[in-house]
Protein backbone atom coordinates (compact mmCIF):
# COMPACT_ATOMS: atom_id res chain seq x y z
CA UNK A 1 0.00 0.00 0.00
CA UNK A 2 1.76 3.32 -1.01
CA UNK A 3 2.08 6.00 1.56
CA UNK A 4 -0.69 8.48 0.55
CA UNK A 5 -0.38 11.72 2.42
CA UNK A 6 -0.78 15.06 1.31
CA UNK A 7 0.29 18.42 2.43
CA UNK A 8 -2.74 20.39 2.16
CA UNK A 9 -2.18 24.00 3.86
CA UNK A 10 -4.53 27.01 2.27
CA UNK A 11 -3.51 30.48 1.58
CA UNK A 12 -5.82 32.09 3.81
CA UNK A 13 -8.23 31.13 6.43
CA UNK A 14 -10.08 33.79 9.24
CA UNK A 15 -8.63 32.93 12.62
CA UNK A 16 -11.11 30.93 15.05
CA UNK A 17 -13.26 33.00 17.58
CA UNK A 18 -11.67 34.09 20.77
CA UNK A 19 -14.33 32.19 22.32
CA UNK A 20 -13.06 28.86 21.27
CA UNK A 21 -9.90 29.71 22.71
CA UNK A 22 -11.63 29.85 26.57
CA UNK A 23 -12.60 26.41 26.20
CA UNK A 24 -8.51 25.37 26.43
CA UNK A 25 -9.00 26.06 30.34
CA UNK A 26 -10.14 22.66 31.53
CA UNK A 27 -7.55 21.10 28.95
CA UNK A 28 -4.97 18.68 30.69
CA UNK A 29 -1.59 20.41 29.94
CA UNK A 30 1.72 18.65 29.68
CA UNK A 31 4.70 19.36 31.37
CA UNK A 32 6.26 22.08 30.57
CA UNK A 33 9.90 20.99 32.51
CA UNK A 34 10.47 19.10 29.00
CA UNK A 35 10.05 21.38 26.16
CA UNK A 36 11.98 19.35 23.65
CA UNK A 37 9.99 16.65 24.42
CA UNK A 38 6.56 15.72 22.30
CA UNK A 39 2.95 16.85 23.21
CA UNK A 40 -0.06 14.96 21.71
CA UNK A 41 -3.13 15.12 22.03
CA UNK A 42 -6.01 12.09 21.21
CA UNK A 43 -9.66 12.54 21.61
CA UNK A 44 -10.32 8.98 23.02
CA UNK A 45 -9.10 7.70 26.28
CA UNK A 46 -8.21 4.04 26.23
CA UNK A 47 -10.48 1.81 27.93
CA UNK A 48 -7.01 -0.53 29.14
CA UNK A 49 -3.89 -0.71 28.61
CA UNK A 50 -3.50 -4.28 28.10
CA UNK A 51 -3.18 -4.79 24.46
CA UNK A 52 -5.41 -7.69 24.36
CA UNK A 53 -7.95 -6.61 26.92
CA UNK A 54 -9.95 -4.77 24.47
CA UNK A 55 -10.98 -5.14 20.33
CA UNK A 56 -11.36 -0.89 20.77
CA UNK A 57 -10.16 0.77 17.71
CA UNK A 58 -9.09 3.69 19.87
CA UNK A 59 -7.03 1.57 22.35
CA UNK A 60 -4.46 0.38 19.88
CA UNK A 61 -3.15 4.00 19.76
CA UNK A 62 -1.64 3.44 23.33
CA UNK A 63 -0.53 0.33 23.19
CA UNK A 64 1.52 0.69 19.75
CA UNK A 65 3.43 2.90 21.81
CA UNK A 66 5.35 0.33 23.97
CA UNK A 67 4.34 -3.12 22.51
CA UNK A 68 5.71 -4.26 19.24
CA UNK A 69 4.98 -7.60 17.06
CA UNK A 70 7.24 -10.63 15.55
CA UNK A 71 6.84 -8.21 12.23
CA UNK A 72 5.49 -5.39 11.26
CA UNK A 73 4.03 -3.47 8.42
CA UNK A 74 5.32 -0.28 6.58
CA UNK A 75 3.55 2.39 5.12
CA UNK A 76 4.29 1.65 1.95
CA UNK A 77 2.78 -2.16 2.94
CA UNK A 78 5.48 -4.02 3.33
CA UNK A 79 5.53 -6.78 5.50
CA UNK A 80 9.49 -6.55 7.61
CA UNK A 81 10.85 -8.31 10.53
CA UNK A 82 10.37 -6.72 14.08
CA UNK A 83 11.30 -8.77 16.89
CA UNK A 84 11.16 -11.87 14.66
CA UNK A 85 14.60 -11.73 12.27
CA UNK A 86 13.32 -13.86 10.24
CA UNK A 87 11.23 -17.34 9.96
CA UNK A 88 10.46 -20.66 8.33
CA UNK A 89 7.99 -21.99 6.03
CA UNK A 90 7.29 -25.75 6.56
CA UNK A 91 6.65 -26.96 2.52
CA UNK A 92 2.96 -27.91 3.65
CA UNK A 93 2.38 -24.51 5.18
CA UNK A 94 1.22 -25.67 8.65
CA UNK A 95 4.31 -25.07 10.39
CA UNK A 96 6.08 -21.24 10.58
CA UNK A 97 9.42 -20.94 12.63
CA UNK A 98 9.89 -17.30 14.40
CA UNK A 99 13.77 -16.90 15.31
CA UNK A 100 13.61 -13.81 17.45
CA UNK A 101 16.19 -10.82 17.40
CA UNK A 102 18.88 -11.30 19.77
CA UNK A 103 19.54 -8.58 22.34
CA UNK A 104 15.96 -7.70 22.89
CA UNK A 105 14.64 -6.22 26.41
CA UNK A 106 11.50 -5.71 27.88
CA UNK A 107 10.90 -1.99 29.41
CA UNK A 108 11.65 -4.08 32.81
CA UNK A 109 14.94 -5.14 31.50
CA UNK A 110 14.15 -8.98 30.99
CA UNK A 111 15.52 -10.09 27.84
CA UNK A 112 13.26 -11.50 25.44
CA UNK A 113 12.92 -14.86 24.61
CA UNK A 114 10.66 -17.91 23.41
CA UNK A 115 8.95 -18.18 26.29
CA UNK A 116 7.42 -14.59 26.38
CA UNK A 117 6.14 -14.96 22.85
CA UNK A 118 4.56 -18.85 24.10
CA UNK A 119 2.99 -16.77 27.18
CA UNK A 120 1.55 -13.85 25.06
CA UNK A 121 0.06 -16.10 22.62
CA UNK A 122 -1.50 -18.57 25.23
CA UNK A 123 -2.98 -15.28 27.01
CA UNK A 124 -3.98 -14.09 24.05
CA UNK A 125 -6.28 -17.82 23.22
CA UNK A 126 -7.23 -17.63 26.97
CA UNK A 127 -9.18 -14.47 26.64
CA UNK A 128 -12.18 -13.91 26.37
CA UNK A 129 -12.42 -11.32 23.49
CA UNK A 130 -12.40 -13.57 20.85
CA UNK A 131 -9.30 -12.18 19.13
CA UNK A 132 -7.51 -14.83 18.50
CA UNK A 133 -10.45 -16.52 16.45
CA UNK A 134 -10.64 -13.36 14.68
CA UNK A 135 -7.15 -13.01 13.48
CA UNK A 136 -5.65 -16.31 14.13
CA UNK A 137 -8.74 -18.80 13.14
CA UNK A 138 -6.09 -21.37 11.50
CA UNK A 139 -3.73 -21.06 14.52
CA UNK A 140 -3.15 -24.91 16.02
CA UNK A 141 -0.65 -23.76 18.70
CA UNK A 142 2.68 -21.95 19.78
CA UNK A 143 5.66 -24.22 20.51
CA UNK A 144 8.87 -23.15 22.49
CA UNK A 145 12.36 -24.54 19.83
CA UNK A 146 14.99 -23.30 22.37
CA UNK A 147 15.75 -20.21 23.65
CA UNK A 148 15.30 -17.84 20.62
CA UNK A 149 12.98 -20.05 18.52
CA UNK A 150 9.45 -20.13 18.43
CA UNK A 151 6.78 -22.79 16.28
CA UNK A 152 3.51 -21.50 14.71
CA UNK A 153 1.37 -24.76 14.36
CA UNK A 154 -1.77 -24.25 11.90
CA UNK A 155 -4.81 -26.19 11.39
CA UNK A 156 -4.73 -25.41 7.46
CA UNK A 157 -2.54 -23.21 5.00
CA UNK A 158 -3.16 -19.59 5.52
CA UNK A 159 -1.40 -16.96 3.28
CA UNK A 160 -2.42 -14.58 5.20
CA UNK A 161 -1.29 -15.62 9.12
CA UNK A 162 2.41 -13.33 8.61
CA UNK A 163 0.12 -10.51 7.86
CA UNK A 164 -1.58 -10.96 11.38
CA UNK A 165 1.45 -11.16 12.66
CA UNK A 166 2.88 -8.10 10.80
CA UNK A 167 0.16 -5.52 12.34
CA UNK A 168 1.32 -2.18 13.38
CA UNK A 169 -1.08 -1.29 15.42
CA UNK A 170 -0.03 -4.88 17.52
CA UNK A 171 -3.58 -6.05 18.19
CA UNK A 172 -3.86 -9.44 18.50
CA UNK A 173 0.31 -9.82 18.32
CA UNK A 174 1.90 -7.72 20.29
CA UNK A 175 4.02 -9.60 22.92
CA UNK A 176 4.72 -9.02 26.34
CA UNK A 177 6.97 -10.17 28.78
CA UNK A 178 5.66 -13.32 31.06
CA UNK A 179 5.62 -11.94 33.72
CA UNK A 180 3.16 -9.06 32.41
CA UNK A 181 0.54 -10.15 34.87
CA UNK A 182 2.39 -9.16 38.14
CA UNK A 183 2.63 -5.63 36.94
CA UNK A 184 -1.31 -5.13 36.17
CA UNK A 185 -1.30 -4.60 32.51
CA UNK A 186 -4.32 -2.60 32.66
CA UNK A 187 -3.11 0.41 33.47
CA UNK A 188 0.84 -0.58 33.44
CA UNK A 189 2.74 -1.37 29.64
CA UNK A 190 6.09 -3.38 30.10
CA UNK A 191 6.90 -3.83 26.20
CA UNK A 192 9.55 -3.65 24.31
CA UNK A 193 9.28 -0.18 22.02
CA UNK A 194 10.28 2.49 21.82
CA UNK A 195 8.84 4.67 24.47
CA UNK A 196 8.69 3.43 27.92
CA UNK A 197 5.76 4.52 29.68
CA UNK A 198 6.36 6.50 33.05
CA UNK A 199 2.91 7.25 34.42
CA UNK A 200 -0.36 7.19 33.45
CA UNK A 201 -3.58 9.48 34.65
CA UNK A 202 -6.61 7.24 33.13
CA UNK A 203 -8.35 9.48 31.08
CA UNK A 204 -5.99 12.17 30.91
CA UNK A 205 -2.87 11.65 30.51
CA UNK A 206 -0.04 9.35 29.36
CA UNK A 207 3.52 10.04 29.97
CA UNK A 208 6.10 8.01 28.32
CA UNK A 209 10.00 8.45 28.18
CA UNK A 210 12.52 7.57 25.30
CA UNK A 211 13.88 3.69 25.87
CA UNK A 212 17.83 3.87 25.63
CA UNK A 213 18.15 0.48 25.52
CA UNK A 214 15.75 0.07 22.32
CA UNK A 215 17.21 -2.46 19.64
CA UNK A 216 16.23 -0.75 16.56
CA UNK A 217 16.07 3.17 15.60
CA UNK A 218 15.59 5.19 19.05
CA UNK A 219 13.11 7.86 19.54
CA UNK A 220 14.15 11.55 18.23
CA UNK A 221 12.57 13.05 21.39
CA UNK A 222 13.44 12.47 24.55
CA UNK A 223 9.78 12.59 25.97
CA UNK A 224 5.96 11.83 24.91
CA UNK A 225 2.95 12.81 26.39
CA UNK A 226 -0.45 12.04 24.99
CA UNK A 227 -3.19 14.16 26.48
CA UNK A 228 -6.66 12.51 26.20
CA UNK A 229 -8.77 16.13 25.12
CA UNK A 230 -12.72 14.69 24.19
CA UNK A 231 -13.13 18.11 23.00
CA UNK A 232 -11.95 18.99 19.21
CA UNK A 233 -12.43 22.71 20.18
CA UNK A 234 -10.50 22.45 23.18
CA UNK A 235 -7.06 20.72 21.10
CA UNK A 236 -7.31 23.02 18.67
CA UNK A 237 -7.17 25.77 21.28
CA UNK A 238 -4.25 24.59 22.58
CA UNK A 239 -2.99 24.06 19.50
CA UNK A 240 -2.94 26.97 18.38
CA UNK A 241 -1.24 28.32 21.81
CA UNK A 242 1.10 25.83 21.63
CA UNK A 243 0.14 23.40 25.00
CA UNK A 244 0.03 20.52 22.50
CA UNK A 245 2.20 19.84 19.27
CA UNK A 246 0.61 17.70 17.36
CA UNK A 247 -3.40 16.53 17.38
CA UNK A 248 -5.74 14.63 14.87
CA UNK A 249 -8.88 17.06 14.11
CA UNK A 250 -12.07 16.36 12.03
CA UNK A 251 -12.58 17.86 8.55
CA UNK A 252 -14.13 20.59 10.24
CA UNK A 253 -11.62 21.60 12.34
CA UNK A 254 -9.44 20.85 9.73
CA UNK A 255 -10.62 23.44 7.44
CA UNK A 256 -10.76 25.97 10.44
CA UNK A 257 -7.04 25.45 10.70
CA UNK A 258 -5.98 25.83 7.31
CA UNK A 259 -4.07 28.87 6.39
CA UNK A 260 -2.46 29.14 9.94
CA UNK A 261 1.59 29.95 9.43
CA UNK A 262 2.58 28.60 12.39
CA UNK A 263 0.67 25.24 11.90
CA UNK A 264 1.06 22.74 9.26
CA UNK A 265 -2.40 20.01 8.11
CA UNK A 266 -1.61 16.60 6.37
CA UNK A 267 -4.41 14.87 4.68
CA UNK A 268 -3.97 11.43 5.31
CA UNK A 269 -5.79 8.30 3.50
CA UNK A 270 -6.52 5.79 5.38
CA UNK A 271 -7.35 2.07 5.52
CA UNK A 272 -10.74 2.39 7.70
CA UNK A 273 -14.28 1.89 5.65
CA UNK A 274 -17.59 2.51 6.38
CA UNK A 275 -20.09 -0.12 4.41
CA UNK A 276 -23.60 -1.09 4.06
CA UNK A 277 -24.36 -4.34 5.50
CA UNK A 278 -27.48 -6.28 3.72
CA UNK A 279 -29.08 -9.29 6.11
CA UNK A 280 -29.99 -11.71 3.48
CA UNK A 281 -32.00 -13.64 5.49
CA UNK A 282 -34.52 -10.90 5.14
CA UNK A 283 -37.16 -10.95 2.39
CA UNK A 284 -36.79 -9.24 -0.32
CA UNK A 285 -32.95 -8.57 0.27
CA UNK A 286 -32.59 -12.10 -0.51
CA UNK A 287 -33.47 -11.85 -3.78
CA UNK A 288 -30.00 -10.56 -5.62
CA UNK A 289 -31.94 -8.57 -8.19
CA UNK A 290 -32.90 -6.43 -5.43
CA UNK A 291 -29.26 -5.75 -3.85
CA UNK A 292 -27.98 -5.31 -7.45
CA UNK A 293 -30.38 -2.68 -7.65
CA UNK A 294 -29.85 -1.40 -4.00
CA UNK A 295 -25.89 -1.34 -4.58
CA UNK A 296 -26.68 0.71 -8.38
CA UNK A 297 -28.91 3.07 -6.17
CA UNK A 298 -25.64 4.26 -4.51
CA UNK A 299 -23.64 7.46 -5.57
CA UNK A 300 -20.16 6.96 -3.72
CA UNK A 301 -19.13 10.14 -4.90
CA UNK A 302 -22.10 12.30 -3.66
CA UNK A 303 -21.63 10.42 -0.39
CA UNK A 304 -18.46 11.44 0.41
CA UNK A 305 -19.10 14.73 -0.57
CA UNK A 306 -22.13 15.37 1.02
CA UNK A 307 -21.30 13.77 4.85
CA UNK A 308 -17.67 14.14 4.92
CA UNK A 309 -16.44 16.87 2.39
CA UNK A 310 -12.63 16.29 2.70
CA UNK A 311 -12.87 13.27 5.15
CA UNK A 312 -13.94 10.63 3.01
CA UNK A 313 -13.71 8.85 -0.43
CA UNK A 314 -15.03 6.50 -2.94
CA UNK A 315 -14.06 3.09 -1.83
CA UNK A 316 -15.64 -0.94 -2.40
CA UNK A 317 -13.97 -3.91 -1.09
CA UNK A 318 -10.36 -3.72 -0.56
CA UNK A 319 -9.47 -0.33 0.63
CA UNK A 320 -8.20 1.86 -2.46
CA UNK A 321 -4.84 2.54 -1.04
CA UNK A 322 -3.74 -0.74 -2.16
CA UNK A 323 -2.04 -0.46 -5.25
CA UNK A 324 -3.18 -3.89 -6.04
CA UNK A 325 -6.92 -3.37 -5.07
CA UNK A 326 -9.83 -3.30 -7.69
CA UNK A 327 -11.05 0.42 -8.11
CA UNK A 328 -14.15 1.32 -8.01
CA UNK A 329 -14.95 1.88 -11.54
CA UNK A 330 -13.87 -1.75 -12.21
CA UNK A 331 -16.44 -3.95 -9.84
CA UNK A 332 -19.54 -4.89 -11.30
CA UNK A 333 -22.91 -2.92 -9.59
CA UNK A 334 -20.61 -0.07 -8.32
CA UNK A 335 -21.12 2.45 -10.27
CA UNK A 336 -24.62 4.06 -10.22
CA UNK A 337 -27.20 3.68 -12.52
CA UNK A 338 -30.84 4.38 -11.61
CA UNK A 339 -32.60 2.87 -14.66
CA UNK A 340 -30.52 0.18 -14.45
CA UNK A 341 -31.68 -0.64 -10.46
CA UNK A 342 -35.30 0.33 -11.46
CA UNK A 343 -35.26 -2.61 -14.20
CA UNK A 344 -33.81 -4.96 -11.98
CA UNK A 345 -35.94 -4.39 -9.25
CA UNK A 346 -39.24 -4.79 -11.64
CA UNK A 347 -37.26 -8.18 -12.65
CA UNK A 348 -37.68 -9.06 -9.02
CA UNK A 349 -41.21 -8.25 -8.62
CA UNK A 350 -41.26 -5.08 -7.42
CA UNK A 351 -41.87 -2.55 -10.13
CA UNK A 352 -43.00 0.22 -7.76
CA UNK A 353 -40.10 -0.25 -5.05
CA UNK A 354 -40.49 -1.74 -1.54
CA UNK A 355 -40.04 -0.20 1.87
CA UNK A 356 -37.20 -1.45 4.18
CA UNK A 357 -35.28 -0.34 7.56
CA UNK A 358 -31.76 0.90 7.85
CA UNK A 359 -30.27 1.02 11.50
CA UNK A 360 -27.18 2.78 12.61
CA UNK A 361 -25.38 4.20 15.90
CA UNK A 362 -26.40 8.25 15.77
CA UNK A 363 -23.56 10.43 16.26
CA UNK A 364 -21.11 7.47 15.53
CA UNK A 365 -18.96 10.65 14.25
CA UNK A 366 -19.58 13.98 12.42
CA UNK A 367 -20.44 12.50 9.09
CA UNK A 368 -22.86 9.75 10.35
CA UNK A 369 -26.06 11.10 10.32
CA UNK A 370 -25.71 13.24 7.45
CA UNK A 371 -24.50 10.10 5.24
CA UNK A 372 -27.56 7.90 6.58
CA UNK A 373 -29.79 11.13 5.13
CA UNK A 374 -28.25 10.91 2.23
CA UNK A 375 -28.39 7.29 1.11
CA UNK A 376 -32.22 7.66 2.29
CA UNK A 377 -32.27 9.79 -0.66
CA UNK A 378 -30.56 7.65 -2.91
CA UNK A 379 -31.86 4.96 -2.41
CA UNK A 380 -35.73 6.64 -2.72
CA UNK A 381 -34.73 7.83 -6.52
CA UNK A 382 -35.34 4.00 -7.60
CA UNK A 383 -38.52 3.56 -5.35
CA UNK A 384 -36.52 1.73 -1.98
CA UNK A 385 -38.55 3.54 0.52
CA UNK A 386 -36.20 3.40 3.49
CA UNK A 387 -36.93 4.55 7.09
CA UNK A 388 -33.69 5.52 9.19
CA UNK A 389 -33.44 3.62 12.92
CA UNK A 390 -30.93 5.63 14.77
CA UNK A 391 -29.68 3.52 17.73
CA UNK A 392 -27.36 3.89 20.61
CA UNK A 393 -24.41 1.85 20.32
CA UNK A 394 -25.11 -1.51 22.00
CA UNK A 395 -28.71 -0.97 20.92
CA UNK A 396 -27.44 -1.29 17.38
CA UNK A 397 -24.88 -4.57 18.17
CA UNK A 398 -27.76 -6.54 20.10
CA UNK A 399 -29.56 -6.12 16.45
CA UNK A 400 -26.87 -6.95 14.46
CA UNK A 401 -25.78 -9.79 16.41
CA UNK A 402 -29.28 -11.08 16.22
CA UNK A 403 -29.98 -10.64 13.51
CA UNK A 404 -32.43 -7.89 13.76
CA UNK A 405 -32.39 -5.98 11.12
CA UNK A 406 -32.70 -5.18 7.12
CA UNK A 407 -29.83 -2.75 6.64
CA UNK A 408 -27.29 -1.53 8.42
CA UNK A 409 -24.53 0.85 9.02
CA UNK A 410 -20.97 -0.21 9.70
CA UNK A 411 -17.35 0.47 10.25
CA UNK A 412 -14.18 -1.18 10.06
CA UNK A 413 -10.76 0.31 11.12
CA UNK A 414 -7.63 -0.55 9.62
CA UNK A 415 -6.45 -4.99 8.93
CA UNK A 416 -3.22 -5.67 8.25
CA UNK A 417 -4.39 -8.90 6.71
CA UNK A 418 -6.43 -7.30 3.56
CA UNK A 419 -9.00 -11.16 3.93
CA UNK A 420 -10.59 -9.30 7.02
CA UNK A 421 -11.97 -6.76 4.48
CA UNK A 422 -14.12 -9.43 2.30
CA UNK A 423 -15.31 -12.15 5.44
CA UNK A 424 -18.70 -12.47 5.60
CA UNK A 425 -19.76 -11.80 9.50
CA UNK A 426 -20.87 -15.35 10.58
CA UNK A 427 -23.90 -15.25 12.45
CA UNK A 428 -25.45 -11.89 10.96
CA UNK A 429 -26.67 -13.21 7.60
CA UNK A 430 -27.32 -15.93 5.82
CA UNK A 431 -24.83 -18.99 5.69
CA UNK A 432 -21.55 -17.92 3.04
CA UNK A 433 -22.57 -19.49 0.10
CA UNK A 434 -20.31 -22.72 -1.37
CA UNK A 435 -18.50 -21.11 -3.89
CA UNK A 436 -17.38 -17.87 -1.57
CA UNK A 437 -16.13 -20.16 1.06
CA UNK A 438 -14.28 -22.40 -1.30
CA UNK A 439 -12.70 -18.38 -2.80
CA UNK A 440 -11.62 -17.85 0.64
CA UNK A 441 -9.90 -21.42 0.91
CA UNK A 442 -8.07 -20.64 -2.39
CA UNK A 443 -7.01 -17.41 -1.09
CA UNK A 444 -5.81 -18.28 1.88
CA UNK A 445 -3.82 -21.64 0.03
CA UNK A 446 -2.25 -19.08 -2.07
CA UNK A 447 1.21 -19.75 -2.49
CA UNK A 448 2.78 -15.93 -2.25
CA UNK A 449 1.57 -12.65 -1.97
CA UNK A 450 0.95 -12.28 -5.64
CA UNK A 451 -1.72 -15.18 -5.53
CA UNK A 452 -3.22 -14.05 -2.21
CA UNK A 453 -4.24 -10.36 -3.60
CA UNK A 454 -5.31 -12.38 -6.88
CA UNK A 455 -7.71 -14.46 -4.74
CA UNK A 456 -8.51 -11.70 -3.09
CA UNK A 457 -9.22 -9.78 -5.76
CA UNK A 458 -11.56 -12.72 -7.47
CA UNK A 459 -13.09 -12.96 -4.26
CA UNK A 460 -14.12 -8.53 -4.37
CA UNK A 461 -15.85 -9.52 -7.98
CA UNK A 462 -17.45 -12.12 -6.56
CA UNK A 463 -19.37 -10.15 -3.54
CA UNK A 464 -19.53 -7.34 -5.61
CA UNK A 465 -21.81 -9.20 -7.96
CA UNK A 466 -23.77 -11.02 -5.52
CA UNK A 467 -23.67 -8.14 -3.65
CA UNK A 468 -22.98 -9.89 -0.44
CA UNK A 469 -22.04 -9.56 2.32
CA UNK A 470 -22.20 -6.07 2.38
CA UNK A 471 -21.82 -2.44 0.19
CA UNK A 472 -18.66 -0.98 0.94
CA UNK A 473 -19.10 3.10 0.50
CA UNK A 474 -16.22 5.05 1.58
CA UNK A 475 -12.83 4.80 3.38
CA UNK A 476 -12.28 7.46 5.51
CA UNK A 477 -9.17 10.30 5.48
CA UNK A 478 -7.94 11.65 8.56
CA UNK A 479 -6.22 15.21 9.41
CA UNK A 480 -2.69 15.34 11.35
CA UNK A 481 -2.16 19.55 12.66
CA UNK A 482 1.03 19.96 14.17
CA UNK A 483 3.25 23.13 15.02
CA UNK A 484 5.72 24.31 12.38
CA UNK A 485 8.35 23.32 15.14
CA UNK A 486 7.92 19.72 14.29
CA UNK A 487 9.95 17.95 11.08
CA UNK A 488 9.05 13.90 9.89
CA UNK A 489 5.16 14.00 10.86
CA UNK A 490 4.28 11.11 8.41
CA UNK A 491 0.64 9.45 9.27
CA UNK A 492 0.67 5.97 7.68
CA UNK A 493 -2.78 4.74 6.21
CA UNK A 494 -3.31 2.43 9.31
CA UNK A 495 -2.86 5.44 11.19
CA UNK A 496 -0.23 3.50 13.53
CA UNK A 497 0.81 6.11 16.04
CA UNK A 498 4.20 4.61 15.74
CA UNK A 499 5.20 7.12 13.33
CA UNK A 500 5.86 9.30 16.55
CA UNK A 501 9.18 8.08 17.19
CA UNK A 502 10.96 10.10 14.13
CA UNK A 503 9.24 13.33 14.71
CA UNK A 504 11.73 16.22 15.68
CA UNK A 505 10.65 19.15 17.46
CA UNK A 506 12.86 22.20 16.62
Amino acid sequence: MPPARKRAIAASAPCLAAALLLSACSAPMADSARPDGLVVAETTAPSTLDPQGSSMYADRFAWQLSYECLYTTTADGRVEPALATGYDESADGLTYTFTLRHGVRFHNGSPLTADDVVYSFDRLHKGSRGIDEELFPTLKGVEKVDAEKVSFKLKTPDAGFVNNMANPLVWGCAIMSRHADASNPAITMVGTGPWKQTSYRANSELRLERNDDYWGRKAAAPALSVLYIPNVATQVANLQVGKIDLMFPDAASAAALKGRRDVALDKVETDSTIFLQVNNLRKPLDNQLVRQALALAVGRGELAEGAYHDGARPSVYIPPSSAWAPSVDRLPYSQPDLDRAKKLLSQAGYPHGFSTTLMYISGYDPGTDNLMTLMQAQLARVGIKVKLLPLERAAWSSKLTGPDYDLSWNAQSYYSNPIQYVLPAEGRQGPTPAELRKLLDDARAAGDQAAYQQALTKISEYEATHVYPTVTLLATNTFAAYRNVLDHVAVPPSQSRTFLTDVTKE
